[in-house]
């Protein structure tokens, strides 16, 4: 009789382990495909024609303007101001800055260009007074950032990331004449 008890015990044992082992091939296949599908969205990543492409958002770059140095506007040398519009393409708030600071780089005669004073000159003040503001999932927003230049004639070059320390998506050259 214990004889009989063990024997059916051991086998629903048995039998709870391969049903087991049979939902570890399904999760198995599952992790491989979504590693796939992730790989997919990353290698979609681009810059072209002046947009740029990630998982998160989408950032075009609408225009650019030298603003030459002005005192009464806190720009002690000359910037480079550059107007760009962001999409929203994840499910959380993301700010226009956030993405830009990511993913561009800008140098001039190979130095790297710091971030100005956000240009104060009332033109731009429909991109100044949102700019920090979190933009909703789906939505866009237009806003400014500016680079204190070397000089007012080199071109700049701007070198466009995927993320921080992302693969390089490629770059424009700036003429500031």
């Amino acid at each position: 009789m214990n004889k009989m008890v063990s024997l059916g015990v051991l086998t629903l044992c048995s039998v709870g382990l391969v049903a087991c082992s049979g939902n570890n091939k399904a999760t198995d296949e599952n992790k491989a495909e979504n590693t796939s599908t992730s790989q997919k969205k990353k290698e979609g990543a681009s810059f072209k024609s002046d947009t740029l492409k990630i998982d998160m958002a989408t950032l075009k770059i609408i225009s650019t303007e030298v603003l030459p140095a002005d005192e009464n506007l806190l720009r002690e040398k000359p910037q480079l101001a550059i107007i760009y519009e962001v999409t929203n393409n994840s499910n959380e708030p993301i700010s226009a800055s956030t993405v830009w600071i990511a993913c561009m780089g800008l140098t001039q005669n190979s130095e790297k260009l710091t971030v100005g004073m956000t240009p104060q000159d009332e033109k731009f003040t429909e991109y100044t007074e949102h700019q920090l503001d979190d933009i909703k999932p789906n939505d866009t927003t237009k806003a400014i950032i500016s680079y204190d230049l070397n000089n007012s004639e080199n071109p700049v070059t701007l070198k466009v990331t995927q993320g921080m320390a992302g693969k390089e998506l490629g770059e424009k050259t700036i003429n500031l004449k």
